[in-house]
């Protein structure tokens, strides 16, 4: 790395850290005069007002840092244009491309380095905020989140398990109905009032057991029965309160697996899965369209730079929200709508790379 490297480098990495706090403190401040009506309603103490925030941040880090690195890239680049350090390095002998060449590579490192952390901090962090909200401030979605209504899956013996709710708290679910079929004919037939999680297996209580066969039907009445070879636990059935942002890609993957396994339609939850991927790589080619974009000398100044920064992103949430939105109402293929606004924004970066003066 040369001393022009490191020199961009520096001057990027200021202008970075500096907007994402900046951006940080006005998501912080604006919530918290938003929400302080609601702290004092509740009475909530500020040590938990403190901890809600801190666990707000890493959301926050994510969301911005797509528009604090197009800032950075405008503002580093278009300095260096502005005071003609640009002009002199390519009169120097140095291409354009190999002048940006360590910046597209740190904004690759920053993406893949927040697709890390948008896979180990950021779900644990929103999971807690979540958590604090239920407990301290919406206590009546505490008791909506323990619980699971409507439940319906299928096991490994390929029973049909189906439950009026489930409380994820108490691990244990009410109404239930258990069928299997062989073909379009019913095998088996379960119905329990209640189904609850003890010594690592499922107890049936106060229930009916029906077998059909070609003799004809079997009943037995029971007050309590283990369901034998069950590998469905209650994390399987409370996964479904967790939101994207509150999984890991891993964690959501194995969910839209269950989703259908259980004959259920998964391309609302495949979008949200792209996405895990698609927004963190954003970071990088948003530099990639930004970086040459600015590396011309122009007479603009601070402002108009931030005004192309909000509008450049704008646009690019907007495409992001609107494809989101398509796939998780199967107008677009999932992967088509996770991917849209990079593909566009990658295909206008390298329009603009080949098109800035070299």
């Amino acid at each position: 790395m040369t001393i022009l490297d490191r020199y961009l480098l520096r001057k990027f990495a200021g202008v970075l850290v500096f907007a994402l706090l900046a951006f940080i403190c006005i998501f912080l401040i604006v919530d918290g005069i938003e929400k302080l009506d609601t702290f004092i309603d509740k009475e909530v103490p500020a040590g938990i007002v403190i901890r809600l925030y801190l666990y707000y941040i890493p959301y926050i880090i994510t969301l911005t840092l797509p528009v604090a690195m197009l800032l950075a890239s405008l503002f580093s680049v278009g300095t260096m244009a502005k005071q003609n350090e640009i002009i002199a390095q390519i009169a120097s002998g140095l291409s354009l491309y190999r002048i940006l060449a360590p910046l597209l590579i740190f904004s690759l490192l920053i993406s893949l380095g927040a697709f890390w952390f948008g896979e180990t901090v950021v779900p644990r962090a929103s999971a807690a905020r979540s958590g604090i909200v239920d407990e301290h401030i919406e206590k009546q979605r505490e008791v909506w989140r323990k619980r699971v209504n409507n439940v319906y899956a299928r096991d490994a013996q390929e029973r049909r398990i189906s439950m009026r709710w489930f409380d994820t708290v108490q691990n244990i679910g009410h109404k239930i109905n258990i069928r299997r079929f062989e073909g379009l004919d019913l095998e088996l037939h379960i119905y329990a009032n209640r189904m609850e999680w003890k010594d690592n297996q499922w107890v049936l209580y106060e229930g009916v057991e029906r077998t059909f066969s070609g003799e004809g039907e079997t009943v037995r009445t029971f007050s309590s029965l283990i369901l034998e070879d069950e590998n469905l636990t209650p994390a399987d059935f409370g996964k479904v309160l967790k939101k994207p942002e509150e999984m890991a890609y891993a964690e959501l993957r194995s969910f839209i697996k269950e989703v259908e396994r259980n004959g259920g339609d998964p391309d609302h939850w495949l979008v949200d899965l792209y996405l895990k991927i698609a927004i963190p790589f954003a970071n990088f080619i948003i530099v990639l369209f930004g970086a040459p974009l600015s590396s011309p000398k122009r007479r603009t100044g601070t402002a108009t730079g931030f005004g192309i920064s909000l509008a450049v992103c704008f646009i690019y949430f907007g495409i992001v929200k609107t494809t989101q939105s398509f796939g998780q109402n199967g107008i677009l293929p999932p992967l088509v709508a996770a991917w849209s606004a990079n593909v566009l924004f990658l295909a206008a970066g390298l329009y603009v790379l080949f098109k800035a003066p070299k």
